[in-house]
């Protein structure tokens, strides 16, 4: 069987999609590869793993008026149509990856077998926020679909009723597939700043938070309690954003800027504890509910090195937390009981070290794709 990911965005910046690809290769389908963006790393990927790869030649993250947009939606629908018709074979599924490049297809798409891989709750799939009354029927692309897939249990079934689907979508937990047998304290390679700045904590408890700075993911209560700590413990946030929490009077508090996934692991290896924070805005309802429904890489990112992780009480951290004694929820992102959960985290440290690394074996994604793709019709 050929299976064809379409990814309209950069491929690298989404480790699903990353994991997606190899397990596809590792099951033995030929694989190929049409998306925006390619980096040298993704040339690599495609290259090392004997991936074909398209390149539509389009800069997906450029800002441009509402007209250029559209333009270039219409761009990259007619490369990704005329790349699939290159491929075109008798047992041919598409792997349609992400709400992004579900705005790109038309009605082509409905002329082939194709899955689609949500890794976000929406409650509608709109061309842009600017016009809200264009968007896509849903209903009749999921339906039309062999399969839908969600990254989180309670998402599943949120989106069936949304859109009233005739089945619950497959759940594929965003757990990176692409790295394996990954040790404790790895080599830092990737970057002479970031491995000076570990060498200088090597003394230190690492409580690591990685991914974005936002509102709906507060760290400031995580500084101040950490502060408290003391010295024998540091605050490293990794991330893409901007450190806005740069101001803040604090000794043991450092920013680590974005590492290439999976490179970043190598910082992560090192942390004693994990920070998952989220907490809705109630901008609007699909992104309130993505929010309280999280499905965080760094769970597994975190649990794959068997840390244990400190998140605030929401269903999507406090359901996997509780099932596999892997870290503390606390009520309310305040300084005191953070303080009092990360020691109550150190206080057992072992029980939860290990529940984290059942978390991350309980998982098990070649197997769940291999099922959605064996079922196909």
């Amino acid at each position: 069987m050929k299976i064809i990911l379409v990814h309209v965005g950069g491929v690298h910046k989404y480790p699903p999609a990353l994991s997606v690809l190899y397990i596809l290769k590792d099951l033995g389908y030929e694989v190929v590869l049409c998306t925006t963006d390619v980096t040298t790393s993704t040339k690599k990927l495609c290259k090392e793993n004997d991936i074909k790869l398209y390149n539509i030649d389009v800069d997906y993250y450029k800002s441009v008026s509402l007209i250029t947009k559209f333009l270039r939606l219409f761009k990259i629908k007619k490369f990704i149509w005329k790349s699939v018709k290159k491929e075109k074979c008798d047992n041919m599924v598409l792997w349609i990856s992400s709400t992004e490049t579900m705005k790109h297809l038309g009605n082509e798409i409905y002329k082939y077998k194709y899955i689609l891989h949500f890794y976000e709750l929406v409650e509608d799939i709109l061309y842009t926020y600017k016009l809200p009354f264009l968007k896509i029927n849903a209903n009749k692309l999921c339906n039309n679909s062999e399969r839908v897939i969600e990254a989180e249990y309670n998402r599943a079934y949120i989106t069936m009723v949304n859109w009233e689907l005739d089945r619950v979508p497959a759940v594929l937990p965003n757990k990176p597939y692409y790295v394996s047998e990954m040790e404790k304290e790895m080599n830092i390679t990737s970057n002479d700043e970031v491995e000076n700045l570990i060498e200088k904590l090597e003394d230190k408890k690492i409580i690591l938070y990685q991914g974005k700075v936002s509102p709906e993911r507060p760290l400031i209560e995580y500084i101040k309690a950490i502060k408290k700590l003391g010295d024998e413990y540091a605050l490293v946030i990794m991330s893409g954003d901007e450190n806005i929490y740069k101001d803040f009077e604090s000794d043991n508090f450092y920013f680590v800027p974005y590492i290439t996934p999976p490179k970043h692991l190598e910082v992560t290896s090192h942390a004693f504890i994990g920070i998952l924070t989220y907490v809705p805005e109630f901008r609007y309802k699909g992104a309130s509910l993505n929010t309280v429904y999280c499905a965080p890489n760094k769970l597994y990112e975190y649990s794959m090195f068997g840390i244990p992780m400190i998140g605030n009480d929401i269903p999507g951290l406090a359901t996997p937390f509780e099932k596999f004694n892997a870290g503390v929820c606390i009520s309310d992102i305040k300084e005191e009981n953070i303080y009092n959960a990360l020691l109550e985290i150190e206080k057992k440290y072992n029980e939860y070290s290990i529940g984290s690394k059942r978390l991350y074996n309980n998982t098990d994604l070649k197997s769940s794709i291999k099922n959605i793709i064996e079922n196909i019709e």
